[in-house]
């Protein structure tokens, strides 16, 4: 069985375990993302570089021994022919399953995004998610370049009164505790429960650790603003990730992932 599933079967018994009732239920959908903008590349120089750069990423996340969410890289060659490249993964995990995560994004952005001068992807497991991001010509290191948002809901729906006011509550705490991070981790997690203890949420956020405090701040804020959707119908599960921050909240712990992970599992 593959990862996702063994994990996602776990977040489904932890959910009846939580007394949510599954009768009508779908599994929570899993799949990809990806936006290609910019047009075809100008010379196969390009290609190449973008190639590099994407290959770079894998190989600084396998051979880094410390593990902070977060990678980039830039080719070498004249400024407009330069590609930058970097993921981004949630820090609540073990690098292994962010390794499988980028490799799986890297895979999928080559192949749907094959000649772009400039395209995101991304890909959702129950416990995480991760972003892979390129560009031509361009600096994206440190620059606030939210133009592309993935939105990701459960398909189960939670009964609840206080979801949207509890949710927009921690959020507010929770961004300024992310943005006044240092510049190797913009992350902060909560749990609480409301609606007179009948429910418990949990919620975590974070910011690529380049960005400077007002700019995770700005991209949080439009995280929750993205956010509320989910939070008013009112939705179990649900997260939004930019290129450059993600939000989420769930009612089943996020905070206890798989401690160990082999990345000759990657499924």
């Amino acid at each position: 069985m593959e990862m996702k599933s063994i994990i996602l079967l776990i977040i489904i018994i932890q959910s009846i375990i939580n007394g949510v009732n599954l009768a009508k239920a779908q599994p929570p959908i899993i799949r990809d993302w990806h936006v290609c903008r910019g047009g075809d590349f100008k010379s196969n120089t390009i290609q190449k570089n973008r190639d590099s750069a994407l290959d770079k990423l894998m190989v600084l996340i396998k051979n880094n021994s410390s593990y902070n969410g977060f990678y980039h890289t830039q080719s070498a060659g004249k400024p407009e022919e330069q590609v930058s490249a970097s993921f981004f993964c949630a820090l609540n995990v073990v690098k292994g399953l962010c390794e499988c995560c980028l490799r799986n994004v890297v895979q999928y952005i080559r192949k749907n995004c094959p000649k772009q001068q400039e395209a995101v992807a991304w890909d959702f497991y129950p416990y995480l998610q991760c972003m892979v991001r390129y560009s031509t010509g361009r600096k994206i290191l440190s620059v606030l370049d939210d133009w592309a948002w993935c939105r990701s809901g459960d398909d189960l729906s939670v009964k609840t009164v206080n979801l949207a006011k509890t949710m927009d509550s921690m959020i507010n705490k929770l961004k300024v505790k992310a943005a006044g991070g240092d510049a190797l981790r913009k992350y902060a997690s909560d749990s609480i429960h409301y609606d007179d203890d009948e429910h418990a949420l949990y919620v975590d956020v974070q910011c690529t650790p380049d960005l400077t405090k007002e700019d995770c701040l700005k991209c949080l804020t439009k995280g929750s603003n993205e956010i509320r959707s989910y939070t008013r119908k009112p939705l179990f599960s649900g997260r939004v990730i930019s290129t450059n921050c993600y939000v989420r909240y769930d009612h089943t712990s996020i905070f206890n992932p798989p401690a160990k992970y082999d990345t000759k599992e990657c499924g």
